[in-house]
């Protein structure tokens, strides 16, 4: 558990385990907390590196909008701090957006590209769908940003098999969640607004791997599709039965998959 200075703003960032360097990128919602519970499985045989945007968890909070890019900056500067020329990066929603940035612009510097459950651009649909959770962040209530941001993220059958930690959740949302974490969602949220990468995926050189799920509300599994035939020798997988947060719904497949791509 460390930070270092990027831009004036303080990140945070986890390094634990050895081997090959795995940096993992956060969804919107997420920070390097959410990855503890994969924490023994992706540290045995790896380096794993854990980082929180900005705006995200442990690090700093943005005063205005930027754009998406600038996280991809941040990687680069991390990286930098660490004295690592390359590293193998995956990334999950906005951090696959992230990792696709960093990757195409700078291929020399990834090894291995890991894609869950994202997109090359943001389609009217995602934007739209954006829009949806800036007004629920706008009015700084934590039931009405459970009820319109986190349903939609999951498979059908596993919320309604999980609907009494989902009401748990909500109640702890009320508890932790303040104004200023709102409106650091809704910076992120609005930096990926115009985010359109489809004219550089070519440029990606690192072996790819793109992961879809069925019941992706978010970004459908066409895009994903799209995604693996517009980046030059990727592989596209399916995840049965899941939504948009495939790794919590399918966490041993989704480890496998990761591991088994990194370290073949």
């Amino acid at each position: 558990m460390a930070n270092f200075t990027f831009n004036g703003f303080s990140v945070h960032y986890e390094d634990i385990g050895s081997g090959e360097a795995l940096l993992l990128l956060n969804g919107i919602f997420m920070s390097c907390d959410s990855w503890i519970g994969f924490i023994p499985a992706l540290s045995k045989n790896n380096r794993l590196l854990l980082l929180d945007f900005v705006d995200q968890g442990k690090s700093d909070k943005a005063s205005t909008d930027y754009d998406i890019s600038m996280q991809a900056d941040l990687i680069e500067a991390f990286l930098n701090e660490l004295g690592l020329e390359t590293v193998n990066l995956a990334g999950v929603s906005y951090g696959g957006q992230v990792a696709i940035i960093f990757a195409a612009s700078r291929p020399e510097r990834v090894k291995k590209l890991f894609l869950a459950n994202t997109t090359s651009y943001t389609s009217k649909w995602l934007l739209d769908i954006g829009k949806s959770w800036i007004y629920s962040f706008e009015s700084y209530d934590s039931h009405q940003f459970f009820k319109t941001c986190i349903p939609v993220v999951y498979s059908p059958k596993y919320y309604e098999s999980h609907y009494e930690w989902a009401l748990e959740r909500e109640a702890a949302f009320g508890l932790l969640f303040t104004p200023a974490i709102y409106d650091a969602f809704g910076r992120l949220t609005r930096s990926a607004e115009c985010y359109d990468e489809r004219d550089k995926l070519a440029k990606i050189t690192a072996p790819s791997f793109v992961v879809s799920s069925t019941y992706d509300f978010i970004t459908p599994s066409f895009q994903q599709r799209e995604l693996a035939e517009m980046i030059p020798n990727a592989v596209l997988v399916n995840i049965e039965d899941a939504g948009h947060a495939s790794m919590y719904e399918k966490p041993d497949v989704f480890t496998d998959l990761l591991l088994g791509f990194i370290n073949t």
